[in-house]
């Protein structure tokens, strides 16, 4: 069957083309592609052609698995945030997006600097950041069995969407879920879409998260400006206390306070952890037990197949490279802070709530957690005044003393914002002779058989001397390559749009 279609389309192109060299007409592709599309549908999944979804001139077909939780208002009453897995695959099977790190394992595609977790786009009236299949089967109710009920997706809704390409566009990418493999132009695609989770009010959410894990993990105290009506208010909040920790039962120093504080009375939910000692405790908190992430990040792969152990082997690592037994702790430290105009070098780790590592500048933690092969680390040089980096570290590091730890937290306001992150990766090798050794065998065989051979033979001498000695010292220096290559992969991992941010920050001594 599928060799009689490619022979119907091959002779359709051939008229196609005596068409075109007589009168050049644009040929609009799109109906040749719905009727293929229509043509797979009937011929495999015939139970869906009274699911058809018209959308202007074309339209696709769905399969309703799941409506959803029943009580949960459809996704398409208001506007929102909505996480979802999706996967997506050509009419042949061949996998195009996954955000499941098992299906990136089997097709070789797996990362690890890739968190394989749901999207998160926002779905509004108007369609902004989502493939239009994909906000269409989101915000419009779905007709199916012929008109003769109707579906609206809810939380925990599961579909296979049938889409031609003018409803998602092109996909091309490579490693983990940002792509598996090429869906070229005017290609139609099954996309297995499962809604996880969906959000209102982004910002209040993250700024709960950041809350909840601050309360679980040593404590929350924040300190808001006098005359605050937060404060009147009976909030859990203090005025901020003076630099004299001795005379300040609230200050941040002092054993009896929270761990997590205010970064200063004026920028919310950004917390500092001054009193974070790799050497004492590492991750460890007050109760002897490691920070509880959020909904733990694990797959079934190295390093987050166990994610106690990494963490063990991360404190190891940073026990090691920094000597961390001897830090003393800011409390004791005697050393200047940063301030606004001070130069830091600072070694850090990025992590996500749920302790997935987003970047490091560590070496000892870049191979833990993606292998062999990365770009090498190196300190990060900042003076707040110059800016540069995320607002986190502005209202952070001046604070922090040289040779001190310090751990922080922020909601995305302080980082990277409503629009996240892409994730990428950038290979390059360097090193090694740019000619091979096959290169160098060719060319000297070349040259003693033509030159040699024909011109010295019968011209004796006088052109074997001269090419002789011009081309043998000029392709002489094709050598054998026998040099070192070294190749190195930079990567950025993506983050999602309202994400919250914890870093665990290392200030080097003056």
């Amino acid at each position: 069957m599928k060799s009689t279609q490619r022979k119907w389309f091959a002779a359709l192109a051939g008229v196609l083309m005596l068409v075109s060299c007589a009168e050049d007409p644009e040929v609009d592709t799109s109906q040749y592609e719905n009727k293929a599309l229509q043509a797979w549908i009937t011929q495999h999944r015939r139970d869906l052609l009274d699911n058809f979804q018209p959308v202007g001139d074309s339209g696709y077909y769905v399969d309703v698995l799941d409506e959803g939780d029943a009580d949960a208002a459809p996704i398409s009453e208001k506007a929102q945030w909505v996480r979802f897995n999706a996967t997506a695959r050509d009419l042949d099977g061949n996998l195009v997006l996954t955000r499941n790190a098992a299906d990136a394992k089997l097709l070789n595609t797996f990362t690890r600097y890739t968190r394989y977790v749901p999207f998160y786009r926002y779905c509004g009236e108007e369609n902004s950041g989502l493939l239009e299949g994909v906000w269409l089967a989101m915000r419009k109710p779905l007709s199916l069995d012929g008109g003769a009920r109707e579906a609206k997706l809810r939380i925990n809704a599961k579909v296979d969407l049938y889409l031609p390409s003018i409803l998602f566009g092109s996909l091309s990418a490579s490693g983990g879920y940002e792509g598996e493999a090429t869906l070229s132009g005017n290609r139609p695609m099954i996309m297995h879409l499962e809604i996880t989770d969906t959000v209102a009010n982004p910002l209040s959410r993250e700024g709960d998260e950041v809350d909840d894990f601050c309360r679980l993990n040593g404590g929350l105290l924040r300190y808001v400006k006098e005359g605050s009506s937060e404060l009147a208010s009976g909030a859990v909040t203090i005025p901020e206390p003076s630099d004299n920790p001795a005379s300040q039962p609230n200050h941040p120093y002092n054993p009896t306070t929270p761990r997590w504080v205010s970064a200063c009375d004026s920028v919310a939910q950004l917390y500092v952890n001054y009193r974070y000692n790799p050497g004492a405790d590492a991750l460890i908190i007050e109760n002897g037990d490691h920070w509880s992430f959020m909904d733990t990040y694990k797959n079934s792969y190295a390093p987050y197949n166990d994610p106690v152990a990494l963490n063990k082997a991360i404190d190891e690592a940073l026990k090691k490279r920094f000597d961390t037994d001897k830090y003393v702790g800011v409390a004791t430290l005697q050393a200047d802070s940063v301030g606004l105009d001070g130069a830091a070098k600072i070694w850090y780790i990025g992590r996500f709530l749920d302790g997935f590592i987003f970047d490091t500048n560590i070496d000892e933690v870049k191979e833990l957690i993606y292998g062999h092969g990365y770009t090498a680390g190196s300190e990060l040089s900042y003076t707040p005044e110059d800016g540069g980096l995320i607002q986190a570290f502005y209202y952070t590091v001046p604070r922090l003393k040289y040779g001190q730890w310090a751990s922080l937290i922020t909601v995305s306001t302080n980082a990277y914002g409503s629009s996240g992150q892409n994730g990428s990766s950038t290979t390059t090798t360097s090193g090694g002779n740019t000619s091979s050794y096959y290169d160098y065998l060719n060319y000297m065989n070349y040259v003693n058989s033509y030159y040699n051979s024909y011109y010295g033979g019968y011209y004796n001498n006088y052109y074997g001397g001269y090419y002789g000695g011009y081309y043998g010292n000029y392709y002489g220096g094709y050598t054998p390559d026998t040099s070192t290559t070294t190749t190195t992969t930079t990567v950025t991992t993506e983050i999602p749009p309202f994400t919250p941010l914890i870093f665990q920050i290392y200030v080097e001594p003056k």
